[in-house]
């Protein structure tokens, strides 16, 4: 058995999709830990009995290893291991540089092989799977650690801290695997691995996959989005940011510059959502950053950006935990986020530093209680207050919030 920590968030995906005839599809940014997360699902095939000679595992994209370009290579590489079949299990990492690599994944499924890849542009796999294959595969989203991973690997690593210690280290230099490993290295050095990871990002899977002429534009951009993490944004908001830095870009630029920044995983893109009609509301959007490591070491880390790292936390988690997030408004009020679970059921969430104020607990309440359901509802915070439970809404300090039990928010 391999040196790492398991992950067994995804591991238990994984678990009940094995032998299941649907492609796995693994997407993530890089660095989050996808390629680690097959090799120890590659593992436990082989602790259950599963012969090496019937695992192929192909890191892509490393000459050393796997010098592939086209789907072709990719067969012939398959076959020099063995014949695609039933009882044969494919591992492709970081697939998406190989031309027409969804034509040799079709074959090998085909063939009835269990089919492993990942990839670090989202739209890529959903947009040339769905051509392809519609209906015949399953994607799971790797994000940077959750607090509660992240504990576990500071704790198996890492000096001894408080829990609230442990928060604002983790809110600070993010949540990536290699970074969090760093522990107790100097900060500069930290920063200096974060910092290379961000530029690597960047220029592979924003200039070069999307051809991108002009790198300055879509790095004040990238820029912009990171200052306004949990701020209602817009294209024309984020064009007149651009043109206060002297640079012009059309609204159809910014826009795909956006998405090609979200493509890659640097950056959530959430909705806005009616809470009446549950249709996507045509107005401004929100950001937040997949790593707030990256955020640290792109603009800086500000104690005065608080409320927006705060509320990033959260919708991060959210997304850790349930797969999906969005903003809600209900009759003009606007709620953080709503969730919804396994069964479609919906959770509330708003996020603020402190109601200690009545004022800001009232703000807060409000949309809260203009929804006329009976399901969880949670205000999370990031001091302490003395009551548990306000009017039927739950009040809970972030760090609780981010160590409970996913299910427990009632």
């Amino acid at each position: 058995m391999a040196d790492y920590i398991l992950r067994e968030h995804y591991l238990e995906i994984l678990r009940g999709f094995r032998d299941r005839p649907v492609i796995k599809v693994i997407t993530g940014m890089r660095r989050c830990g996808k390629s680690t997360i097959m090799r120890m699902f590659c593992d436990e095939l082989i602790a259950s009995g599963i012969l090496e000679a019937d695992i192929l595992f192909l890191k892509l994209g490393d000459e050393l290893e796997a010098a592939i370009s086209n789907h072709r290579e990719l067969i012939d590489a398959v076959k020099e291991r063995f014949i695609p079949s039933k009882g044969k299990y494919i591992f492709l990492d970081e697939i998406q540089d190989v031309d027409e690599w969804e034509r040799a994944v079709e074959t090998f499924f085909e063939r009835g092989a269990d089919v492993y890849i990942t990839g670090s542009n989202s739209n890529m796999l959903s947009t040339e799977l769905s051509t392809r294959l519609s209906g015949r595969y399953v994607r799971m989203d790797v994000l940077p650690l959750s607090f509660r991973e992240f504990l576990t690997f500071r704790e198996e690593y890492g000096p001894d801290a408080t829990l609230d210690g442990k928060f604002y280290e983790y809110i600070r230099w993010g949540g990536l695997p290699g970074t969090v490993l760093m522990s107790g290295a100097r900060k500069d050095l930290v920063s200096m691995l974060i910092s290379g990871i961000y530029d690597t990002v960047f220029m592979k899977d924003v200039i070069q996959r999307n051809r991108i002429r002009n790198p300055a534009t879509i790095a004040n951009l990238s820029r912009f989005l990171m200052e306004n993490i949990g701020d209602r944004t817009s294209i024309r908001n984020a064009s007149g940011y651009l043109v206060s830095k002297g640079i012009k870009a059309s609204a159809e630029s910014v826009e795909s510059y956006i998405d090609a920044l979200c493509n890659a995983n640097l950056f959530h893109h959430t909705r806005r959502k009616d809470s009446k009609t549950k249709e996507y509301l045509q107005t401004s959007d929100k950001f937040y950053a997949n790593d707030l490591g990256m955020r640290s070491v792109a603009i800086g880390y500000d104690d005065r950006d608080f409320d927006g790292v705060l509320e990033n936390v959260v919708f991060m988690e959210l997304m850790y935990r349930y797969g999906n997030a969005c903003v809600m408004n209900v009759d003009g009020k606007e709620i953080d986020f709503v969730s919804y679970d396994e069964d479609w059921n919906p959770m509330y969430f708003q996020v603020s530093v402190s109601v200690a104020d009545p004022e800001t607990m009232k703000r807060e309440l409000a949309p809260l209680k203009a929804l006329d359901d009976n399901y969880p509802k949670c205000v999370v915070i990031s001091d302490r207050y003395p009551y548990d439970n306000v009017d039927g809404v739950r009040i809970v300090n972030v760090v609780d919030f981010l160590v409970s039990e996913p299910r427990n928010i009632d």
